[in-house]
């Protein structure tokens, strides 16, 4: 079966996976059925000619975010922390996990490539050999486990070459294609968009507590540096947010709420993990909160910390991590 490149859940595509995976591969098959550009991170962590010098990586980053931009792309790579950075584009996600010794073999067979030195290609095997022993490298099976599982989109783990080649021949059958199951955070800009954010945040954060007063033109929202997101389920805004950059690789959470009906079924785990993405794209590295009491578990469950419990709303902080 043959795929359309109006089919909105292989719009953009991720492929991760170790080094001899068939990532590649599997990029190029997509890409005769689907027509989208390829982008292969390989291409953006090294030096153009120089395999084995690593880019500036204040420039790989943006590189990598001004690709993942574009309204529909097949993106390929080992890179756990460039993943972390456009997670929140990607409609499909497929993780590539063969044996490790397959993957040598893989290696082997095709041999020195891309200007590759004896030796590098020596310590590349033996890189390979070590993706399930690595830990806290995003380059792990490690990271790329935990990258699978907070991803709430349509995801494929293929653990043999005989399902990466049955993706290959046929991905909605693999995977089966259902618009519904597409989860994105979207900036708020249209009108429509608007009123979505506004509805979410009264009702929930204002309506339900028994508060009065919600403010639907408070100029913060419109502030530059503050950025209102909508969660979106399919066609459904289904939660709300706001991420105001306010300096120094530091920004603030605001107004968090997620509708009753998909309350308690991970959504709110997935918006704060987009919106952790998002704040990584910005080169944030630190997190601050001003949480309601009732909202403080649910921090404290996502990795934050409290930093003054002593306020009416507790102040909260989330160190990002975004080394290699």
């Amino acid at each position: 079966m043959k795929l359309t490149a109006a089919s909105p859940v292989f719009r953009r595509v991720l492929i991760m996976g170790n080094g001899g995976t068939g990532k590649t591969w599997l990029a190029r098959s997509l890409c005769e059925q689907l027509h989208h550009p390829v982008i292969h991170l390989d291409d953006m962590h090294w030096e153009p000619g120089n395999y084995g010098i690593a880019r500036d990586r204040t420039l790989r980053d943006e590189m990598v975010k001004v690709a993942a931009g574009g309204d529909a792309w097949i993106m390929e790579g080992v890179y756990g922390q460039l993943v972390n950075l456009v997670l929140a584009r990607v409609t499909t996600l497929v993780w590539i996990d063969l044996p490790d010794d397959e993957c040598i073999s893989n290696i082997n067979a095709r041999g020195i490539q891309g200007g590759e030195s004896r030796t590098q290609f020596e310590g590349l095997l033996k890189w390979v050999s070590e993706y399930r022993t690595r830990r806290n490298n995003w380059n792990s099976f490690e990271a790329h486990s935990r990258l699978f599982s907070v991803f709430p989109g349509p995801k494929s783990r293929l653990s043999s070459r005989n399902a990466v080649t049955a993706f290959a021949e046929n991905p909605s059958a693999v995977l089966r294609e259902n618009v519904d199951l597409i989860v994105e955070v979207v900036n708020v800009t249209t009108d429509e968009q608007w009123r979505a954010y506004h509805d979410i945040r009264r009702t929930i954060l204002f309506e339900a507590r028994g508060l009065t007063g919600y403010d639907a033109s408070h100029p913060d929202d419109r502030m530059l540096g503050h950025l209102p997101l909508l969660l979106m389920l399919g066609s459904r805004a289904i939660g709300a947010a706001r991420l105001d950059l306010t300096g120094d690789r530091e920004a603030c959470v605001r107004t968090v709420a997620i509708k009753q009906d998909f309350q308690r079924k991970g959504y709110g785990r997935t918006l704060m993990a987009r919106l952790e993405a998002l704040a990584l794209a910005h080169s944030v590295e630190k997190l601050i909160v001003n949480a309601a009491r009732d909202a403080v578990g649910f921090y404290k469950a996502v990795g934050w910390t409290i930093v003054d419990a002593a306020r009416d709303n507790p102040v909260l902080m989330k160190r990002l991590r975004a080394d290699a």
